[in-house]
């Protein structure tokens, strides 16, 4: 995608931002945010009225572990079309083994590389060994890459089978509804940009988190892809690799909005000198899982306080 016409290129973050709207990321983040509980309940409650029990244990059987489903959000890299859902199902289910295990993995390994060996356990833990330490922790001890590799075909029609019927049955009809959401986070980024930069957009997105390094080191970012979502169960998730970064983000997270959530953090916290140090600290947790929802009566009722206090 070409840089934003309107905004002018002030610094080399902002000539490296592109944004993106993806229908693909969206069905993807979904099940994360299913199978994580914490946001969007209505809309999670609606889908488990909806969807089969059998669609819920093979979520839970072959989602589930590979961090909620946070992992298969690579498979999507470099698929052209975002705006085709059945047709990244398609593209997925047809990837050659190696390909698939270098998305699964994170592209950590190259492809030339898991091209020439053994697709095994063995074979991936001696790479991600000699590659990347964290990653070779994180895949050969907390995922079960073991059911993946013993076959790999078989793996990739169970996943794809899955996303088919979350597609069919309930995802596909809900598409429309986020093309308003989308449009107004991307506005709220595009204002953001040109009126301070994209540096002040990346730090609006990533809070603290610093901008990670280059995979594989000798191949530097060119681009910083944007995509607005809006079933996320978290503020931001981010993956990089090959001179691209992409952050998936919550569109409605807006500039606006945080202005809310900080507004009410001072208002509540405006009480807390009067407190005890053990309610303080409750009221300070209520606070940082409430995404600035949380007002003085709804603190008051859950921790049994009088409103006025």
């Amino acid at each position: 995608m070409p840089p934003l016409h309107g905004i002018e290129v002030t610094d080399e973050i902002t000539s490296m931002i592109r944004f993106r709207t993806s229908v693909v990321y969206e069905m993807l983040i979904s099940l994360a945010t299913l199978l994580d509980g914490r946001r969007h309940i209505a809309w999670a409650n609606h889908a488990r009225e909806t969807l089969s029990a059998e669609f819920w244990d093979a979520l839970r059987a072959i989602v589930e572990p590979f961090h909620q489903g946070r992992d298969l959000l690579e498979l999507a890299v470099y698929y052209p079309n975002h705006d085709d859902g059945p047709g990244f199902i398609n593209y997925v289910r047809s990837m050659d083994e190696p390909t698939f295990i270098f998305h699964l993995v994170g592209r950590v390994i190259p492809l030339a590389v898991l091209r020439k060996i053994d697709l095994t356990v063995e074979g991936l833990t001696h790479e991600l060994e000699h590659s990347e330490p964290s990653y070779y922790q994180y895949f050969c001890e907390h995922v079960p890459m073991d059911k993946v590799v013993e076959d790999i075909p078989a793996f990739q029609k169970h996943l794809t089978d899955l996303w088919q019927s979350y597609w069919d049955d309930y995802f596909s009809s809900r598409v429309a509804t986020f093309y308003p959401v989308w449009e107004k986070g991307l506005m709220d980024k595009e204002e953001l940009m040109a009126r301070s930069g994209g540096r002040a957009v990346l730090d609006q997105l990533l809070v603290n988190k610093k901008l990670p390094n280059p995979l594989p080191p000798d191949q530097p970012f060119t681009e910083i892809l944007l995509v607005p979502v809006q079933l996320i169960s978290g503020h931001m998730t981010m993956f990089f690799g090959y001179g691209n970064i992409t952050i998936l983000f919550d569109a409605e997270r807006t500039t606006a909005r945080l202005a809310q959530i900080e507004e009410a953090k001072e208002e509540t916290l405006a009480t807390l000198k009067a407190l005890a140090d053990a309610t303080r600290l409750k009221i300070l947790q209520l606070i940082a899982r409430s995404d600035g929802k949380m007002n003085g009566k709804k603190i008051a009722e859950m921790l049994n306080l009088s409103a006025s206090a």
